[in-house]
């Protein structure tokens, strides 16, 4: 969580609600790296082709960051959206930070979007492993082990996640029951989260009743990832990525939501075996190009507008 000044400063976390703890107990299970040899990234796998483009995450609203020789990060005051003007200091799947840092990506405030990424120390063999309960600052330092980065529950609570390995454009996991999912579209932050079913939704807060994760699409099918506020957006209401939306939905251009007012609306999965859509005028269509959806995943449908 990030209960840090702006000086970077890593504060005692707060105790976590009950059903956080649980939720974050589930998720160590499902995150854990392989304890025999965490610190390796090898594994294999294949990128899905979808047939609609949907945004990530949430776009940046503060300052961009750089990364110097020493690895720490500076922020500028100017606002930057665009990574292309204002380039990320690291990529969280590559990484290519001096000895004895990480790249993570920089969320200044819980609430709000991410603004960047930067080389951080990487805690050498005190950080604590992927599944654990963390805490982060808002220059993107955090708790967590060489291998992994904090990712924040809307309630504040974080779990460390294992951060993912290989080609940006195929990034693997070691555990195969992960996923690598890209958690920002615009900036270069990935982690290796569990994989889901969105049409039986089966992420870790399923069995508690609590909201705080979305099954949204990853390397590989679609990973569980942590949403960045508890109460997700209805079907039809705006929202910026995946994570801003209700459990079982996903982040859709307007163009392919009725009503929707701004850039993206939220916009539900369908069955194609069963293919009906809870919102007037869409109907439900294949995510997957035809013949790439991984095995148990080939029913998943989109509900756009006809277009």
């Amino acid at each position: 969580m990030n209960h840090a000044s702006s000086s970077g400063d890593l504060r005692p976390p707060r105790q976590p609600h009950a059903s956080m703890l649980a939720l974050l107990a589930a998720l160590a299970l499902r995150c854990a790296a392989d304890p025999a040899n965490p610190a390796e990234h090898t594994g294999t796998g294949t990128t899905n082709s979808s047939t609609t483009g949907t945004a990530s995450s949430d776009p940046p609203t503060t300052g961009s960051s750089t990364a110097g020789d020493s690895g720490e990060a500076t922020t500028t005051g100017a606002p930057c959206s665009d990574p292309a003007r204002c380039p990320a200091a690291c990529d969280t799947i590559s990484q290519g930070c001096p000895r004895g840092h990480k790249c993570t990506g920089i969320k200044p405030g819980l609430h709000d979007p991410y603004a960047g990424t930067a080389c951080v120390p990487d805690n050498a063999d005190e950080g604590a492993p992927p599944g654990s309960i963390c805490i982060n600052a808002a220059d993107g330092s955090d708790t967590c082990d060489a291998t992994s980065m904090c990712m924040q529950f809307g309630s504040g609570e974080g779990a460390c996640l294992a951060f993912c390995a290989g080609d940006p454009d195929a990034p693997l996991c070691d555990d195969p029951t992960m996923v690598c999912a890209r958690i920002d579209h615009l900036w270069p932050v990935s982690a290796c989260v569990p994989s889901c079913d969105p049409l039986a939704y089966d992420c870790p807060d399923a069995e508690l009743a609590v909201s705080a994760m979305v099954c949204a699409p990853a390397s590989v099918g679609f990973g569980c990832v942590l949403r960045g506020n508890l109460d997700g957006q209805p079907l039809g209401e705006p929202c910026l990525d995946h994570r801003d939306c209700i459990a079982a939905a996903h982040c859709a251009p307007a163009e392919t939501v009725p009503g929707c007012a701004e850039a993206a609306c939220c916009a539900a999965y369908c069955d194609l075996d069963a293919p009906t859509c809870p919102l007037a005028g869409q109907d439900c269509v294949p995510h997957f190009v035809p013949g790439t959806a991984p095995a148990g995943l080939e029913a998943v449908g989109l509900c756009a507008a006809p277009g």
